[in-house]
């Protein structure tokens, strides 16, 4: 798998790269996911290690313990596995495939709170790739109410699996709803990467509005985000339409073609009234 250094990157292999954030929603490098992952397969050698000695020594409570500690360290890399690769899976649309491995993370016994919570929250990402946008809410309030509860909690996952709650419901055209929702959550965050996804789902409403709620300052910090992030790609079409409304077109013909560079033809299932404007902006 291959992990994203930083949110922003001259390197053309960076979009598709993978992320791992922080509580905050910031990037945090490779070596730090690396080396935490080291720790986890160091404990369990360490269990391992202390089962065998258990076995030799014939004391039945260390064997015991050992057993059930290596047991669920060894779920736990499982399980995280298979979410990785789903994702990677829906990175390059191979959206059955991604389908199946985090069905698989929602059966017994592999489905803890947290496992479903990160399986909803991609499958609601699967559905809204396929353009059905009722099955793409349904899963993104299941992983809420799993995030919500979660101990320790994964603030940065329970604010995705919002956002992706908003624009299914703008998708719908349920406009109302996705308002009251996103006023519960319109604290923009200080990660850098969970704040690009937090002002696609603030424009992508405004879309559904039909209008941009703030002048062009705000909308320059916006697309200048957008310009440094290769990890939320429609933010740039969202941009051009903003442009668009504030008369600044040549501006909004710029955000445009990038966007329809970078994000192709998925921006029509994913965010259809951002595919809409795109192809109605379309030179002939």
């Amino acid at each position: 798998m291959q992990l994203a250094r930083k949110l922003t990157s001259p390197d053309d292999s960076t979009e598709r790269a993978l992320v791992a954030i922080d509580t905050q929603g910031a990037v945090i490098s490779p070596l730090r996911r690396y080396a935490g992952r080291a720790a986890v397969y160091g404990a369990l050698s360490i269990l391992s290690g202390i089962g065998v000695c258990s076995i030799l020594s014939g004391d039945p409570l260390v064997l015991a313990l050992s057993l059930v500690g290596t047991a669920a360290w060894g779920h736990g890399l499982l399980v995280t596995r298979w979410l990785e690769q789903a994702s990677q899976l829906i990175h390059v649309s191979r959206l059955d495939e991604a389908e199946s491995l985090l069905q698989r993370c929602l059966r017994p016994p592999w489905g803890s709170e947290a496992v479903r919570g990160h399986a909803h929250l991609r499958l609601s990402t699967v559905a809204s790739h396929r353009g059905d946008h009722e099955a793409a809410l349904e899963q993104a309030r299941l992983a809420s109410t799993l995030f919500s509860g979660e101990y320790p909690p994964q603030p940065q996952f329970l604010s995705l699996a919002r956002y992706q709650e908003v624009r299914a419901l703008v998708s719908l055209g349920k406009q109302a709803d996705a308002r009251r929702h996103f006023a519960a959550i319109s604290q923009v965050p200080a990660g850098d990467y969970l704040r690009a996804h937090f002002y696609v789902t603030e424009l992508y409403l405004a879309l559904g509005d039909g209008q941009v709620p703030f002048l062009d300052g705000p909308l320059w910090d916006r697309a200048q985000l957008a310009l440094d992030t290769d990890h939320a790609p429609p933010l740039l079409g969202l941009c051009a339409w903003g442009f668009d409304q504030l008369g600044e077109e040549d501006a909004a013909i710029h955000f445009r073609v990038l966007c329809q560079r970078r994000c192709g033809e998925r921006v029509q299932h994913t965010l259809p009234l951002l595919g809409r404007y795109l192809e109605r902006s379309r030179p002939a």
